[in-house]
């Protein structure tokens, strides 16, 4: 539980393993991690033409080793296609996969399950607020 003078970093962090728990529990039936749903979350909505694993790192705040491990374990598992870049061959771009389609529906509802859950008894207007107001925290500590 929260005690009334903890660090708000540590609160967030305790959400964030609770989240990352219970996300992880769901998500074993489909054989993916909470980390690699987040990349497969960020490839499925998108807009770029093209993504490759700097695209990922940026976006979810994550070194290269850690991204390059998550890449690998969804390529294995086929949920993904890294294929060499026409223009650079030194980049890859990742797309996903018909296997990966077929999970995305039951992983988004897994995640929104738990959404619902950590918003419980806030209304409309507080949800806003917190997505506001953590996307400021983020916008804070993320690297340029």
């Amino acid at each position: 539980m929260v005690t009334k003078n903890q660090p708000l970093g540590f609160t967030v962090k305790q959400i964030n393993n609770v989240f990352e728990k219970d996300l992880n529990e769901q998500l074993r039936t489909l054989g993916i991690t909470s980390s690699q749903c987040a990349v497969l979350d960020y490839l499925f909505h998108s807009n770029k033409e093209e993504i490759n694993q700097r695209d990922v790192e940026r976006h979810l705040s994550l070194k290269n080793p850690t991204v390059t491990g998550l890449l690998k374990r969804l390529d294995e598992k086929g949920f993904i296609l890294c294929v060499p870049n026409a223009t650079d061959r030194r980049k890859k771009n990742i797309y996903l996969t018909e296997k990966a389609y077929d999970i995305q529906r039951r992983m988004e509802a897994d995640r929104k399950k738990i959404d619902k859950r950590l918003t419980m008894g806030m209304t409309k207007k507080e949800i806003q607020t917190v997505h506001k107001l953590l996307g400021k925290m983020l916008y804070n500590v993320a690297e340029p």
